[in-house]
């Protein structure tokens, strides 16, 4: 039987990641607004704890890509060059 918090392990292309990445600043950019907004204090105190475990994933996402492709080596920005 399978717990559930086993761990997962992906492997990713770069491309993937960014997605991923890309995804979870989305989720969180909607997350903030919920939680400044809201008027129901159970939405508001559930958007604050999903933020800190987005928070916790992000980092630890960006501390594997730097790991692997640099501090610049990836970039998430929709910006025109």
């Amino acid at each position: 039987m399978t717990t559930r918090n086993d761990p997962i392990s992906l492997k990713l292309s770069k491309s993937d990641f960014i997605h991923l990445y890309k995804a979870c600043e989305d989720r969180r950019e909607k997350l903030d607004v919920l939680q400044r907004t809201s008027d129901d204090e159970d939405v508001v105190a559930d958007a604050g704890n999903d933020l800190v475990e987005i928070d916790m994933i992000m980092r630890q996402l960006k501390a594997e890509a730097d790991a692997l492709w640099g501090e610049s080596g990836w970039t998430t920005s929709d910006e025109y060059l």
